[in-house]
């Protein structure tokens, strides 16, 4: 009986659906937004000295080509500045300044340990919330992000922020993890996501917390098109949604607009 069980669990598991939020356990759930803030900046503090072996090997180094993209559909001009919320260890601020090599490019994040490691690689980076952004009006031509939306404690703030600080003309691009559908891809991709990577990541990272709180946060993650709404709601005119890797990751260009 108890083997039977477990089956019926697993066959659920792979089905999709509500096999997404069946793994969620309340580990990216808070009852303030200062107490999630609190414990995202804590978790990658804690996490940042490893952080980018962690992100090459469970990302088997795509999540470098996905910021490249990210980065040249931010570029408009190429005259910035750029600011990269959530930047961690600043490979998306990097790249910005590849693709546009004149211009500035400020990264900005909760966790000080991880502008530590971004500065040794001679990046500007700033501690500051992506809820409160430390800008004028009008400030910047793109506001990136790779990653970083399901960590946020208020998404609807921070499009509204965004959009505030960016000229008119300007972009907010996105990359998020998603839930891809399918057969034979979703439940593969669920089988490593939630089995696999937190696995990968407790033992390179010695954190068990942490990317079971990852893993719990992709469960939880709205939708492509519940995020875009989100985005058109703070003001954003127009909303590309492009899915990569048969949308297990998301890029959203937001354009404001007149």
């Amino acid at each position: 009986m108890h083997r039977c069980r477990n089956g019926r669990r697993a066959a659920r598991f792979l089905e999709g659906g509500p096999a997404w939020r069946a793994v969620a356990r309340g580990l990216s759930q808070f009852e303030s937004k200062e107490q999630k803030e609190a414990h995202v900046r804590s978790m990658f503090d804690r996490i940042a000295p490893r952080y980018d072996l962690l992100n090459r090997v469970i990302a088997a180094n795509m999540d470098q080509r996905w910021r490249r993209r990210a980065a040249k559909a931010a570029r408009g001009s190429g005259s910035g500045p750029y600011l990269d919320v959530g930047a961690g260890t600043g490979d998306l601020t990097r790249a910005l300044q590849r693709v546009a090599p004149r211009a500035r490019a400020v990264g900005l994040d909760l966790a000080r340990q991880m502008l530590v490691m971004g500065r040794r690689k001679g990046l500007e980076a700033v501690q500051g919330s992506g809820l409160a952004l430390p800008a004028r009006d009008g400030t910047f031509e793109a506001i990136t992000n790779a990653f970083v939306l399901r960590n946020l404690a208020d998404l609807d703030a921070f499009f509204r922020e965004a959009h505030r600080a960016l000229r008119v003309g300007g972009r907010l691009v996105s990359l998020e993890i998603s839930r891809p559908p399918g057969r034979i891809f979703g439940p593969l991709y669920r089988l490593y996501f939630f089995r696999v990577m937190p696995r990968i990541g407790r033992a390179l990272s010695g954190d068990k917390g942490a990317y079971d709180y990852l893993a719990d946060s992709v469960a939880r993650v709205a939708e492509p098109e519940v995020l875009a709404e989100k985005m058109r709601a703070a003001g954003f005119a127009r909303v590309d949604v492009q899915r990569l890797m048969r949308g297990a990751v998301v890029l959203f260009v937001a354009h404001k607009e007149a």
